[in-house]
């Protein structure tokens, strides 16, 4: 059997080698600056659509914001507008109550002091016929008897005095307790400092009521102050404990 022949390369064989290799190098590198430039635009893409993502974002942004803002300010004028109104309304109602309330006061005001007339009214006639309280007869009679003096100024309802004795007769139309205590400390205070020409007189007081509670009665009598009821056309004195002051 033969042995094949070796072939020795040729240098056109070499050359011819080289001149593709070469074109394979060339064409690897143009394929690679290609894909650099495409990479290089692609990025140029990215980079300006981020860029107007961006913008668009920045643009929705301030939007919202300018919105929100539009809201806020709608939603303050609104509660500003409510607030207004609900205060303007409140002192609406404040006023019309205030008025009824004064309509009212005014009403039972009245109603107080035409009662307290009447009750002074009906008290001092029937005194007057009689000038007398419990066993004490007196010589005159006076109503709303009234002096000021200084810082001291009082009225009394009814006094009755003679040579010897003073009677003041508190007038109420219910009765109550403080006014046996302010009947025995501040009417017989200023009584004395403002009538000092009864100075040597024996002092007695007298509550006169359309109407009293068992509670009144009782302070009374432990107070040593007569008793004036109302019976039928006249009055009905009980003055068992009365005492002088």
């Amino acid at each position: 059997m033969n042995k094949p022949l070796s072939t020795q390369p040729t240098f056109e064989s070499i050359m011819a080698i080289l001149d593709r290799t070469a074109k394979r190098q060339e064409a690897f590198e143009k394929l690679q600056e290609k894909n650099a430039i495409e990479a290089k635009e692609q990025r140029k893409k990215d980079v300006a659509e981020a860029k107007e993502r961006s913008r668009e974002y920045e643009e929705q942004r301030k939007k919202d914001a300018a919105e929100a803002k539009e809201r806020n300010r709608e939603y303050d004028e609104q509660r500003k507008k409510a607030s207004a109104e609900y205060e303007e309304q409140r002192k609406k109602i404040a006023a019309e109550a205030a008025v009824r309330m004064k309509n009212i006061e005014e009403a039972v005001g009245g109603i107080s002091n035409n009662n307290g007339y009447l009750a002074e009214e009906y008290f001092f006639n029937a005194l007057d016929a009689t000038r007398k309280l419990g066993n004490i007869k007196f010589d005159f009679i006076e109503r709303n008897r009234e002096r000021h003096i200084d810082k001291v100024q009082d009225e009394f309802d009814i006094v009755m005095y003679n040579g010897s004795s003073v009677a003041i007769i508190e007038v109420k139309y219910r009765a109550r307790q403080n006014s046996l205590q302010h009947l025995t400390t501040k009417k017989v205070q200023n009584f004395r400092t403002l009538y000092p020409e009864y100075a040597d007189h024996k002092l007695y007081l007298g509550i006169a009521s359309m109407s009293f509670n068992e509670e009144v009665i009782n302070k009374a009598r432990k107070l040593g102050i007569g008793i004036l009821k109302q019976k039928g056309d006249t009055i009905e004195c009980d003055t068992e404990n009365m005492k002088a002051y």
